[in-house]
């Protein structure tokens, strides 16, 4: 509490300063004359990083979405040591003993699928 009363002295103070006027002008335009091209060097300098930040964010961010996206899973039947037609007839003959009847429909697309 104490520190944010005593930076509101300090500002009103700062303020009152630069407002007194110097030829019909206040003092803030001159300093800001004799300032103006470190201050216009400071602001480029500032923009510039601060751009670079963004566009760095930006990229990193993509980055990290873009790892997050499941990749598709794909089985190669072209290595499989099982006789696909066997396999159909047995998933075929399942009477409901073994594979629900969703299960038994992905199955078959799987051993269905071209190599």
């Amino acid at each position: 509490m104490f520190s944010m009363l005593k930076f509101l002295i300090t500002f009103c103070v700062s303020f009152l300063l630069l407002s007194i006027p110097v030829q019909k002008k206040p003092l803030f335009y001159y300093l800001n004359k004799w300032a103006k091209p470190i201050t216009d060097e400071v602001f480029m300098g500032s923009r510039d990083v601060l751009i670079d930040g963004v566009k760095k964010s930006k990229n990193f961010s993509q980055k990290l979405f873009n790892n997050t996206v499941p990749q598709q899973d794909e089985i190669s039947l072209q290595n499989s040591s099982i006789d696909k037609k066997e396999m159909l007839k047995s998933i075929e003959h399942d009477h409901g003993e073994q594979y629900t009847a969703e299960e038994r429909d992905m199955l078959k697309k799987i051993l269905l699928q071209k190599e």
